[in-house]
């Protein structure tokens, strides 16, 4: 496994050292993607990409298909998942942000392997649909939809994957 340290994440260690919040919500994002690497490495994956970004942790592990991919899409949330009552309420937000069936996240990548790509793709627009209209119904901040809806917007428009991983990368590593 390859560890790479974006050159603004000095960014990251003083948020981590400044602010506890921040500091859990980056613990939280770093045990998420080691739930991913390690379901990579029970697949068989090798060459993995670790990242410390400005705003936390990323893993790229390649293309995947089919059942090992699904478990390394879903690993991720599940570690969230298990680990949020002893953590915090950051960690249930990396959980729920991931598991927004809108690609290039995990809950999307899981369902384009359910479902097929142009399926996911459509689902995910609905879904972010449904959610800019419940969070204006309450009210809600709208910074995790608003990367997530950048995100999706590009993937939608690139029309390939490998468009939509130079485009993350880029938004990795602009933020």
């Amino acid at each position: 496994m390859k560890f790479k340290i974006h050159p603004l994440a000095i960014v990251t260690v003083a948020f981590f050292i400044w602010n506890k919040a921040y500091a859990r919500l980056l613990v939280s994002a770093l045990l998420h993607e080691l739930g991913h690497a390690l379901a990579a490495w029970l697949v068989g994956r090798r060459g993995l990409v670790f990242t410390l970004t400005p705003l936390g942790f990323s893993l790229y592990a390649g293309e995947m298909s089919g059942v090992s991919a699904l478990a390394v899409y879903l690993a991720g949330p599940a570690v969230s998942l298990a680990l949020a009552p002893w953590l915090s309420p950051q960690t249930l937000w990396v959980l729920v942000f991931n598991l927004i069936p809108v690609l290039p996240l995990d809950g999307g990548r899981a369902a384009a392997v359910i479902m097929g790509e142009k399926a996911a793709l459509s689902l995910g627009s609905l879904a972010m649909l449904f959610m800019l209209l419940l969070s204006a119904l309450h009210d809600l901040p709208p910074v995790g939809l608003v990367a997530a809806l950048i995100l999706h917007w590009r993937y939608t428009a690139s029309g390939g994957y490998m468009k939509i991983r130079r485009t993350a990368d880029f938004l990795r590593d602009l933020y």
